[in-house]
């Protein structure tokens, strides 16, 4: 017999990207300004933007982690204030960008989106409709964790049910 356990986790399994709304973010060309990126990136929710080249074909994402880099590497000494201006009017979204992160296509599995996610150390991730489609947004963890959430609560309306029938099935 299935227990309550076993039905989350199958529910879980049969996840696909497909399932979650695509996060629609701001896109950026890679040419952009680092100042120009400041004010976009918050300028909206999720913060994370999607750099794009001149002919609009995806180039990777800037999210607030790639954004601090640019004060970890300036110099603190206030001798060095018109390098650090130098730094800032100087850099693009293309420098900014995080080119490695893996796109999300619909027919992933929830497996492959968690693992990338856990791998590349990233809350979102870029996603289209398939690998020959341009990037239309992000997949984010807390969709996610809200689907599960959801799933959660569909397959025990009382939580402790589902984990009563955990400590029974180790029990025998």
């Amino acid at each position: 017999m299935e227990n309550l356990f076993d039905i989350f986790i199958s529910k879980v399994k049969e996840m696909k990207a497909e399932d979650f709304t695509i996060l629609q973010v701001s896109t950026v060309v890679e040419t952009t300004p680092c100042f120009s990126i400041l004010d976009e990136s918050f300028d909206q929710d999720s913060k994370t933007l999607i750099v794009v080249d001149e002919k609009d074909k995806y180039y990777g994402l800037i999210s607030p982690k790639d954004l601090i880099v640019l004060f970890a590497t300036l110099h603190t000494d206030i001798t060095n204030v018109l390098s650090k201006a130098k730094v800032f009017s100087c850099t693009t979204a293309r420098d900014l960008a995080n080119q490695n992160l893996p796109i999300i296509v619909d027919d992933d599995k929830i497996s492959r989106v968690t693992e990338c996610m856990i791998k590349y150390e990233s809350t979102v991730l870029p996603r289209a409709k398939t690998k020959d489609d341009p990037v239309e947004g992000l997949i984010s963890i807390n969709d996610i964790i809200l689907a599960v959430r959801n799933i959660w609560k569909e397959t025990s309306a009382d939580s402790k049910l589902l984990v009563l029938d955990l400590e029974r099935e180790e029990d025998e």
